[in-house]
């Protein structure tokens, strides 16, 4: 039995209430939106109190005041890649060009990964997010991505890699943390930043906007997490540990209960004319982008600092930016279990 929630103040009760539990969820014959079952040491297949200890580890890699020491590396990644997208010539594909790599040399800066790993370790991301995949082909990639973590380990034994080598069971958490932070620290940006530049494009009185007035970029970006979607549909699916009355439905005991978080904030009870891009809504919109509660995600203050200096860079630097082709609908995944663009062409000089 599963309950899928679409209101906000409901999604927001199901994400904070330790009723609904994620590591009840984390098994085969419980409803998901994507096929895979995750180790149970993942920190997103586990409730408090071990989440809170996996948590403890990462937390420091994205406090404040470490996030805010990045900016200026950050910053001239993102002039770096513009100059070279502008270099090639136009169009380009932005996506190829600047966005993902833009998130992926972020997220392996923050956690030193060398650079020699990689293409593999972003590969074995793809391998591990296919819609298609089986308990075979994901096992044998998760299996992959934890020989190359303990490669890296030998390159550079510090941080996350320096945790390595304590005990077996330290090792299978550290190790399925790296592999989360790694491959959603590159995916979740990129998908949200290539899709967040198409809809500035698409209606370009939105870029104009932002060209003109680049104060706004920050609120723009909330409304931005609000507006596009980003992860699973319906995020991730929890199981009811007792009966829980969830507004006009009583949740009985061990149903799983998936929480959209993409419908919530399109929910016009809480955002006036929810299916329309606004840009200059208010600077704390109550989105649900980085999830609520136990689970809120670790890397949301990066996250915020990539989008707002990669659209100060585009903005500045590229002030004419547009789609190639006005009526370009954008290249499309298929086979993911998350909406993302693969292909987004663009040029910046006019005729």
């Amino acid at each position: 039995m599963g309950w899928l929630v679409t209101d906000h103040a409901l999604v927001r009760k199901v994400l904070a209430d330790s009723r609904f539990s994620r590591e009840l969820a984390n098994q085969p014959r419980v409803a998901r939106l994507s096929t895979e079952v995750l180790p149970s040491a993942a920190i997103l297949a586990t409730d408090p109190p071990r989440h809170t200890g996996l948590r403890t580890l990462i937390a420091p890699m994205f406090a404040p005041r470490q996030v805010a020491a990045m900016e200026p590396a950050v910053t001239a990644l993102a002039l770096r890649l513009v100059d070279e997208l502008v270099g090639g010539g136009e169009p380009a594909d932005i996506v190829a060009g600047f966005t993902e790599p833009f998130a992926a040399a972020v997220v392996c800066e923050i956690f030193g990964v060398p650079k020699s790993f990689r293409d593999q370790v972003f590969a074995l991301g793809d391998a591990l997010t296919a819609r298609d995949a089986t308990s075979e082909s994901l096992a044998a990639a998760r299996a992959e991505c934890e020989s190359l973590a303990r490669a890296m380990a030998t390159e550079n034994p510090t941080g996350l890699f320096g945790l390595l080598g304590e005990s077996a069971e330290a090792d299978e958490e550290v190790l399925n943390l790296i592999i989360a932070c790694l491959i959603g620290g590159r995916g979740s940006p990129t998908v949200f930043l290539s899709s967040a530049v198409f809809a500035l494009l698409r209606e370009p009185h939105h870029f104009r906007h932002l060209v003109e007035r680049p104060e706004s970029i920050p609120a723009a970006v909330e409304e931005l997490l609000r507006f596009v979607p980003v992860g699973v549909g319906g995020g991730f699916t929890r199981v009811a540990t007792v009966d829980v009355q969830l507004g006009p439905v009583l949740v009985r005991t061990g149903d799983a209960v998936i929480p959209a978080m993409h419908a919530a904030g399109r929910d016009p009870c809480v955002f006036d004319d929810p299916d329309t891009l606004v840009l200059d809504r208010e600077a704390r919109l109550p989105h649900l982008a980085f999830g609520h509660g136990t689970h809120y995600c670790v890397g949301a203050g990066l996250a915020r600092l990539e989008a707002r200096i990669a659209l100060e860079t585009l903005t500045t630097r590229l002030p004419g930016l547009r789609l190639a082709d006005p009526a370009d609908p954008g290249t499309w995944r298929t086979g993911r279990v998350v909406r993302s663009l693969e292909r987004l062409d663009v040029a910046w000089t006019r005729d």
